[in-house]
């Protein structure tokens, strides 16, 4: 976002609360960036300053100013302070009730009741940002974020997105990283702009993208990357059980890549570039060496739009490691990754070997790959299977219940023999009436009943916290054969 200007443009045109709320949010995403749980910040020093502040008045009072009557005053005119945080008015309510003639005799005076108000704030506050509003917490514990998304969409007034943009957060997610489905059934983005415009998207080896995700969703250190695949895999049970894509159930980092790019099959996104590959387009030199027609490259044969936009990008998030990505992986981190993503080793063509971990060997799982590590001969295969060398129930689940999908194409939207742009404005229009239609279906009173009657409390606090509203009347595809 940095590199292309996008929060200078979100900022211009806007008044002054979108405008703060967004470079808070920017510079909050900055910082989460840099560290999972981040202490040198500005907030922190703002907090410091009031501790400091709550300790000078409270060393400097003598105890004159005592006055039982005029203690709530100051309390009542900051509690609006409170409101603003969003928290259902609770503590309004309970400061009130506290400074009602009360908290005057505990603290002695006026002075020492501000002090403390301070102070509170101060740690209030500073444990809220360095802990629980964080990466790990809010991707990781679902009531938080659930609360999250609820908070950044009703209390706070959407101030955090700039739809104009596609960025910021709402109750749908990080809009940035909504799924190309998703921007069309939530109706941020029209089909028939979908098929005008250039849509890019980059993939990730996928046992690469699992350490990164690692490093910026765990709890700290000692978490290790094995005890952190196992809880991964138990948050993703919505989606391998039930494939459920939305960010209520599954939060955004967890959808395999395939499902932003993918919708029924079929390769919604025109460019799909490899992450690996970038390096051939640092200047355009490279750029056309590697267009060149007889090598094959995801970088290769780009529509010049989207390769000028490429040209020299830098990797502005990357953080510094100890060790290289596939140091951090045994046998069991294999076939965990391998078994929550696979279907994006078959799209995007990634080896489901680590070239650089000859001691590991194929995946759990992918069954033709351990043949032609064992070798291919009909009494090795019957050695294979009689080892019982077998799918988990989750992974069989998913893989007979996932669709077939296309393997990555870079020019979906061009007729390769005519050289022509053409439609696709009927597969987008498709994934449009399937979200909504979804959508819709969720928040229909049978859907209220059926939700009451099973005592579901995942649907029942989504209607509680408005992400059960409809988006319009079901649409219907008129153009699917009956």
């Amino acid at each position: 976002m940095q590199h292309f200007g996008v929060p200078e443009k979100v900022y211009a045109g806007r008044w002054l609360v979108p405008r703060l709320s967004m470079k808070y949010f920017f510079m909050r995403y900055a910082q989460l960036e840099e560290a999972n749980f981040p202490t040198y910040t500005k907030e922190n020093a703002f907090c410091l300053a009031l501790l400091c502040v709550s300790a000078l008045m409270t060393w400097s009072d003598d105890g004159s100013s005592h006055d039982t009557t005029a203690g709530p005053v100051p309390m009542i005119a900051l509690s609006p302070i409170f409101i603003c945080l969003g928290w259902c008015a609770v503590f309004p309510a309970l400061g009130m009730y506290l400074l009602d003639a009360r908290l005057p005799f505990i603290v002695g005076t006026q002075l020492s009741t501000v002090a403390v108000f301070l102070a509170s704030f101060a740690v209030f506050l500073s444990s809220v940002t360095t802990f629980l509003w964080t990466a790990p917490i809010i991707g990781r514990i679902m009531p938080i974020h659930r609360w999250y998304l609820w908070f950044v969409s009703f209390p706070i007034f959407h101030l955090c997105e700039a739809l104009d943009w596609m960025t910021g957060t709402n109750k749908h997610g990080y809009l940035m990283h909504l799924t190309a489905p998703k921007l069309l059934g939530y109706g941020y983005i029209t089909p028939e702009q979908m098929d005008n415009m250039c849509s890019l998207a980059i993939v990730r080896n996928p046992y690469s993208r699992m350490v990164s995700i690692y490093g910026y969703n765990r709890f700290g250190r000692r978490e290790s990357f094995v005890v952190f695949l196992r809880r991964w895999k138990r948050l993703m049970r919505p989606y391998i059980e039930r494939g459920e894509k939305e960010d209520w159930y599954t939060p955004c980092h967890i959808l395999p890549m395939f499902e932003y790019t993918h919708f029924d099959g079929r390769q919604l996104v025109q460019s799909i570039v490899k992450q690996e590959e970038l390096k051939y387009l640092k200047t355009k030199e490279g750029a056309a060496k590697i267009s060149t027609p007889w090598l094959t490259s995801s970088v290769s044969n780009l529509p010049d739009l989207v390769r000028e936009a490429l040209l020299d990008m830098p990797h502005v998030n990357q953080r510094a490691t100890s060790k290289k990505w596939y140091d951090y992986y045994d046998q069991e981190c294999l076939d965990l990754t391998y078994e929550m993503y696979h279907m994006d080793f078959k799209v995007f063509g990634y080896d489901t070997m680590i070239n650089d971990r000859p001691d590991l060997i194929p995946p759990k799982g992918d069954h033709w790959a351990r043949l032609r590590h064992k070798g291919s001969s009909a009494d090795k295969r019957l050695q294979f299977t009689e080892e019982g060398d077998e799918q988990s129930n989750d992974e069989q689940h998913f893989s007979h219940s996932a669709t077939e999908v296309e393997c990555m194409s870079r020019n979906t939207l061009f007729d390769s023999a005519t050289k022509r742009k053409r439609s696709n404005t009927e597969l987008f229009t498709s994934a449009k009436i399937t979200v909504k239609n979804d959508l819709n279906r969720r928040a229909s009173a049978v859907s209220l009943k059926k939700s009451l009657l099973e005592l579901d409390r995942v649907e029942i606090f989504a209607r509680i916290a408005g992400q059960r509203m409809g988006l319009s009347e079901p649409i219907h595809d008129d153009n699917k054969e009956d």
